[in-house]
């Protein structure tokens, strides 16, 4: 029995669409699948089981045909995810291929599946953050051009002291000369000195 999963109202502010995909079920199970296909290749390629064999584990390595909520509630027996899905993969390789089923998963362990299907999960999600922040730099420059010459008052306590863009200006070189977001840890701070700046 399938129960829908709650709403959760703040979740659009802390996310997007593409990242929640990214981190969904079946991507989880589809990152652990491309574990266990190149697993396979790497077997194949240093002759430890036959190209026969590694490719009829590659073409079950599709999470399309895994029922996530069965997953879900062998997982909870099992202890973790991989052990599951594994046993399913497995049974189908070897319906199509019964020599092929007893490579699946050869040499490796649960944690190797899972850990290794978390760390590309991971490499999809920043190399969509590394988009963002080229997005954001790029806007954070043509910010500081347009209000280079803007006067803006200093936010000291009691006083009010007058800034130009100069500051702001200076950001914007700075975000250029990195090259936009592949440079942010090595970015020169820019200062005017002072209390204002």
């Amino acid at each position: 029995m399938s129960t829908q999963l709650p709403t959760y109202l703040l979740g659009h502010l802390f996310t997007t669409e593409e990242m929640r995909a990214i981190f969904s079920d079946q991507r989880r199970i589809q990152a652990m699948l491309d574990f266990e296909s190149a697993l396979a290749r790497a077997l194949t390629r240093v002759g430890v089981i036959p190209k026969a064999a590694a490719a009829t584990i590659q073409s079950k390595c599709d999470a399309k045909l895994f029922t996530m909520e069965t997953l879900a509630q062998a997982a909870a027996l099992a202890g973790n995810l991989a052990i599951p899905m594994v046993k399913q993969l497995t049974a189908r390789v070897t319906k199509a291929d019964e020599k092929a089923g007893g490579f699946v998963h050869w040499g490796a362990t649960s944690q190797d599946a899972i850990d290794t299907g978390t760390v590309l999960q991971l490499r999809g999600a920043l190399d969509l953050m590394d988009q963002a922040l080229e997005k954001l730099c790029d806007a954070i420059a043509r910010i500081c051009e347009t209000h280079k010459s803007t006067l803006m008052v200093g936010p000291v306590p009691d006083h009010h002291r007058v800034r130009d863009a100069r500051h702001r200006g200076g950001a914007g070189a700075a975000v250029r000369r990195s090259g936009g977001h592949a440079g942010c840890a090595g970015r020169p701070r820019t200062s005017g000195g002072g209390g204002a700046g």
